[in-house]
This record gives C-alpha cells, sequence and structure tokens, in this order.
C-alpha cells in the first residue's frame, strides 16, 4: 500500500478516495470528485482497492458514461480482477466449511472476507489478499494437518508462530489464527468468547456483530499500527459501511474493550477513522471517542502519532513503533507489563510452537520464510 499522511491535503484525498462508502453520496459527486482528481486520484483509489467500489457505484447510477473511456477500462479491469481473487477464496471457504465440520472443528472467518458479506452490495466488490480463520488453540493441530492433508503448503514465521501461521494453495492463503492478537495483548483468552457468538451470513461463519467492531477497533491498531502504510483505505471503507449499516453494537463491544485492557487501542484507532469519516458519521465517533478517552497527557501522545504519521517514519524501525507506540494502547501500566512478559515467552518458545505445529523434527527454514 501507499503510504498514509495526515496533512490537510492528504485527509481531503482519503476522504474523496473513501466517497463510495458513503452511502448518502451521490453518482453526480462521486464522478465529479474522480473527475477533478485526475488520473492519479484513479490510480491512488485503485491502488487501495477501491476501485471496484467505484465501479460498482457508478455503474449502478448509470454514471460511467460520464466519465473518459480509459478511467471506465481502468475501473472495471479492477472489478475484473476483484471478482477473479474473490471466486477463489470463496471456494476454499466452502471446502473449509466442509473439511473442520467433518472434524467437529468450530471457527469463524474474521476480517475483511467476512466483513465483505456483511455490509458490501456485492461481497466481490472487496479485494482480499488472505482469508482469516480464528479456531480454538486446541484445534490447531487438528485444522493444520487438515488444511495441509487438503493439499496447503505451511508457512510459518518466527514472530507469529505463537498465535498463527499460513497455509497456501494455489491463488488461495489462509491464515490460520488461535488467537486475534499476539498473547498477552489481552488480559484474557478471547477466542473462546469469540467461536461461542459467531453467527452466519451468507454460508460464512463469522463473528458476532459487536465481535466484529472489536476487532475493527483493535487489531488494525497493533498489527498495522493504525495509520502505517499497512493499514490502507479499505479497512477505512469496511467500518465506515459497517456503520451506516447499523450494526455497529457499541455498549457489546465497550465492555469487551474495558474487560480486555484496550479503550486505549480503540481510542487510537477511532482517532485515526473519525479523521476520514463523512460528516454524518462524526457525531457518533466523538461520543464513543469521549466514553473510552484516556488520560489528557496519554490522550496528546497517542494523537501525536497518529496526527504526525510517526508509524510511517518508523516503519524501518518496528521496535521504535513497538516500544513508543503500541505498549501505550494498553489501558494500565500492568496491562503493558503482562505484554512485554508474554512477548519475551513467545520469543523464547517459538520454535518450540513450529515444533508442535509441524513436528518435532522441525527446523526453521525448513518450510516458509
Amino acid at each position: 500500500m501507499p503510504p498514509l499522511h495526515t496533512s490537510q491535503t492528504q485527509i481531503h484525498k482519503y476522504r474523496l478516495a473513501l466517497l463510495p462508502a458513503v452511502l448518502t453520496v451521490s453518482v453526480a459527486e462521486l464522478s465529479t470528485a474522480l473527475l477533478q482528481g485526475g488520473v492519479d486520484f484513479l490510480e491512488f483509489v485503485i491502488r487501495h482497492d477501491l476501485g471496484p467500489l467505484w465501479h460498482h457505484r457508478l455503474q449502478a447510477g448509470n454514471a460511467l458514461g460520464t466519465l473518459p473511456a480509459g478511467y471506465v477500462d481502468a475501473l472495471h479491469r479492477a472489478r475484473m480482477a476483484a471478482v477473479a481473487g474473490y471466486l477463489p477464496q470463496r471456494a476454499a471457504l466452502d471446502q473449509l466449511d466442509k473439511l473442520f465440520a467433518g472434524k467437529g472443528i468450530p471457527y469463524v472467518v474474521i476480517k475483511g472476507v467476512y466483513v465483505r458479506e456483511c455490509v458490501y452490495p456485492d461481497p466481490t466488490l472487496r479485494p482480499a489478499t488472505d482469508i482469516d480463520v480464528l479456531v480454538l488453540p486446541q484445534d490447531r493441530l487438528a485444522a493444520a494437518k487438515l488444511l495441509i492433508d487438503s493439499g496447503y503448503a505451511v508457512h510459518v514465521t518466527p514472530d507469529n508462530v505463537s498465535h498463527e501461521a499460513t497455509f497456501k494453495r494455489g491463488l488461495v492463503d489462509i491464515d490460520l489464527h488461535w488467537h486475534i492478537l499476539r498473547p498477552g495483548h489481552t488480559r484474557t483468552d478471547t477466542t473462546t468468547g469469540f467461536i461461542a457468538r459467531r453467527q452466519q451470513t451468507h454460508g460464512v461463519w463469522g463473528l458476532s456483530d459487536s465481535d466484529t467492531l472489536f476487532m475493527m477497533l483493535t487489531h488494525p491498531a497493533f498489527s498495522k499500527y493504525v495509520c502505517s502504510p499497512n493499514m490502507g483505505l479499505g479497512r477505512v471503507a469496511d467500518f465506515l459501511l459497517w456503520l451506516q449499516q447499523g450494526k455497529a453494537e457499541w455498549s457489546t463491544a465497550l465492555q469487551l474493550l474495558q474487560t480486555e485492557g484496550l479503550k486505549t487501542a480503540a481510542w487510537t484507532m477511532l482517532t485515526w477513522l473519525r479523521l476520514l469519516a463523512p460528516p454524518g458519521l462524526t457525531g457518533m465517533l466523538d461520543e464513543w471517542l469521549g466514553i473510552i478517552q484516556p488520560s489528557r497527557l496519554r490522550r496528546a501522545y497517542m494523537r501525536a502519532w497518529v496526527t504526525h504519521d510517526l508509524p510511517t517514519r518508523f516503519l524501518q524501525r518496528p521496535h521504535w513503533i513497538q516500544l513508543g507506540f503500541i505498549l501505550w494502547m494498553h489501558d494500565r501500566p500492568g496491562d503493558v507489563l503482562r505484554a512485554l512478559h508474554q512477548l519475551g515467552q513467545a520469543r523464547l518458545n517459538r520454535l518450540r510452537d513450529a515444533r508442535l505445529l509441524l513436528g518435532s523434527d522441525y527446523q526453521w527454514g525448513q518450510l516458509g520464510p
């Protein structure tokens, strides 16, 4: 993804790119924004995986004819590429459901691949690079074996083997998770509750609405550094569509944020989302921000990281981001100490965890990166 910056000019550009995710925006406004933005803006939209959504809104409003042929072709290619990516992923999801159901393994699909089934008018409009699946920690070995026996090659990395591994087959990548975040970031094991509260949408098992909101407000904060190039605008579009369709069960999500000590993480994430939200949603977001705001000093510090785009500046120094930004997303000093302790334990045990998953004779470098 291209880097994100938080100058007023750039924020305006991001808001324009997100216009198709604002349900009250007319197609006339969309076509005008695209034409005024020019080719550079069109390319920006497509790089952020928003091209299919732009194409859909303009096509549904019979407004493609107002654009130059080159614009229409570029948007159409983005739409077709998204469809081509969706079809093998959906087939893999259907197969995975049969495999896991046959062995009695409960699971949920998380993040973009599930959100697109819930709030997009057509799930093919939301490209996704991989499928994220969450299983209970005690089921991870059985789930991994099923995927390997089905022809998937497993890839593990030292930094992530404590909570996830990647399985690749052809055009499909499946990230198998047994924790949503690195152990220690939450106070309790959230996986059991997530799976117990799961719901099915268009044949896909996913998180409940409140758990999805919790995930949107916490997972990108830790894994994508809130506003870094890793975040992208597609996740912001997910969030905007989720809110506008009345699926944001705030009170239940708030209880979970309080229980897990992650209100500061959610506040930081909401600060970024608030910058990009349309006027009709800012009142709701301001209310949420007021409810979960940390101390004045912590607010100023975390806001500085977001408004000055420090995660992007320090992207080549991830340890600085971890120490100076990520750790401070925990609500209490005890939460910070727990996260540090668990990080140390994960480093000590990563080869053991890999061997548990892949076999006792596994050595780093045999499989995957």
